[in-house]
């Protein structure tokens, strides 16, 4: 919905999305499965080129958007959790400090998933995307011993203080006018902003209701090869798409 509304909201705030500092989440995402000095120097690197390109004369605000941030997805790579993103979101506050000021007022949004909601939408997208080969059940048992979501939440409001930190309920936002773009723009207090010409789009990545899963996972426990696999997913996924004749 940022993507979609660029224009409308380009008079009131400034938005980069992932591409637009792609790589920083690179750094990010190589933090979040190798924690060490050198790779969370180079975010702060990547960080300071992106932010010293920023003008400190234009009173918009500024918002970043991308879940890349907070490193890879949980189920990849060994990841429980987003265990790295502390780190990660301090060192973004420390620069980001150092470039407009102690005062700069930062805020770090999170859109959240209740905890069964977050597992599944997890397998769904590993399941998708690579060759999981567990089904939910098998899944979820390995995050039995991680850290919830709020956890994080916690250590990451710890870590960045004096900045804010405040999350909203995915699952929440279903009934708002503008979705999961209502929280965000609380946040930005745009007066002057007409939210009724704003688009309002559907969910997006949402798992289909139609037994994919059951297809995905049959797939990725195949013998096909990984180029075979992806096309035949590919597939699938478009035949979901379209609408009944």
């Amino acid at each position: 919905m940022l993507r979609e509304n660029a224009a409308l909201l380009e008079p009131h705030v400034r938005v980069f999305l992932k591409e637009a500092f792609e790589p920083l989440t690179d750094c990010a995402r190589a933090f979040s499965i190798d924690p060490k000095k050198r790779t969370l120097s180079q975010i702060a690197k990547t960080a300071t080129a992106f932010f010293d390109a920023l003008s400190d004369t234009d009173p918009r605000p500024i918002v970043m958007s991308s879940e890349d941030l907070s490193g890879h997805m949980p189920g990849r790579h060994g990841l429980e959790c987003y265990d790295s993103s502390g780190l990660v979101m301090k060192c973004l506050t420390d620069v980001a400090l150092r470039r407009f000021g102690p005062t700069t007022d930062l805020t770090f949004y999170f859109s959240t998933r209740g905890h069964d909601a977050w597992l599944r939408s997890t397998w769904w997208q590993n399941l998708r995307s690579t060759r999981l080969t567990d089904d939910l059940q098998a899944y979820s048992a390995q995050f039995d011993t991680a850290r919830s979501l709020d956890d994080i939440l916690e250590e990451i409001a710890r870590d960045v203080a004096p900045a804010r930190v405040t999350s909203f309920l995915l699952e929440d936002t279903a009934d708002l006018p503008l979705g999961p773009l209502d929280p965000l723009l609380a946040l930005l207090e745009l007066t002057e902003l007409d939210r009724t010409q704003l688009a309002i789009l559907p969910p997006e990545n949402v798992q289909p209701d139609m037994g994919i899963h059951d297809v995905f996972l049959a797939l990725n426990r195949s013998e096909l090869s990984e180029k075979d696999i992806q096309e035949a997913k590919r597939l699938v996924r478009r035949m979901a798409q379209q609408p009944d004749p």
